[in-house]
């Protein structure tokens, strides 16, 4: 397999049915989905509409597991220790990719052999599918990363399987901040993430979201409290970094964004342009 998805699942089938649709029509790849569940009532009737719907095929294979666990990140790592694709990704319920993303992302692996991690560009959409912001990124940077923010969106972050198999899973300990604490590890090992430069995935913004909970203000701070105090002495100096290479990057010029996803249980992607997208987020310019 090219690919292996994970999705850690848990009562939102509803975005979920999207999330399978948008790995499920991918064209030019071979890719697994492993839909790793834990516990949603009703599953088991869902797992057979979705094979009614997207049946498995040459090329695409989805294995739909519903078992306990202790959280998404240990969702996910029980999908990752699955997994058989060359590149891997996790994409959770509320995300989807866009049309041919996997392709292009192989495309680029196979020029670059050397490159183990990439990042990716993201539409953040409202319910509905509008447009409020683009998200462009850059690679993220170890002491950026490490004492202020994770600039990176795992929606669009993928990585060769090879790191699962060196112990490189996600720290379950950390219930919202471990794709941040990951990043660390990454980055600390001397990996440099490759930067893809193009929309790869959607993501809804919803009235709940745990990257702004308190439970992961306060594994923020855990995470900041492990660099070294000399690194955390200069955080002011990371955030500035950080704002001027996203200037210099481009990442805050608007520009015309074509996207599509999925809503509801349509059988085909609504097609969409948003005009002079902004760049910031709403709600969190705060963020360093």
């Amino acid at each position: 397999m090219d690919f292996t998805i994970v999705t850690p699942s848990f009562r939102q089938l509803e975005q979920l049915e999207c999330c399978i649709a948008s790995i499920a029509d991918q064209e030019g790849v071979s890719v697994e989905h492993i839909v790793q569940d834990g516990g949603t009532k009703g599953f088991e009737e869902f797992a057979q509409k979705m094979e009614e719907r997207w049946p498995d095929r040459p090329g695409y294979r989805r294995v739909m597991v519903s078992e306990p666990d202790q959280g998404m990140y240990d969702a996910i790592n029980r999908g990752l220790k699955k997994a058989t694709g060359s590149i891997c990704a996790y994409l959770n319920c509320d995300e989807q990719y866009q049309t041919g993303v996997l392709r292009r992302v192989r495309e680029l692996a196979e020029l670059n052999p050397s490159d183990e991690v990439w990042v990716g560009d993201v539409v953040v959409v409202e319910d509905g599918g509008q447009a409020l912001c683009q998200r462009k990124v850059l690679p993220p940077t170890l002491r950026h990363t490490w004492t202020c923010h994770l600039g990176a969106l795992t929606a669009a972050t993928f990585f060769r399987r090879r790191l699962v198999g060196q112990g490189l899973l996600f720290n379950p300990t950390y219930r919202a901040a471990a794709d941040a604490e990951w990043f660390t590890r990454i980055l600390r090992s001397g990996r440099q993430p490759r930067r893809l430069g193009f929309v790869c995935a959607t993501f809804m913004e919803g009235k709940e979201n745990l990257g702004l909970s308190p439970v992961a203000q306060e594994e923020r701070s855990r995470l900041n409290q492990t660099a070294p105090r000399w690194m955390r002495i200069l955080s002011w100096a990371w955030v500035l970094e950080h704002r001027m290479r996203r200037w210099l990057g481009g990442c805050h010029h608007p520009n015309d964004v074509a996207y599509s996803l999925f809503l509801g249980d349509a059988d085909q992607r609504s097609h969409r342009v948003a005009r002079r997208l902004r760049t910031s987020w709403p709600g969190r310019l705060w963020q360093k």
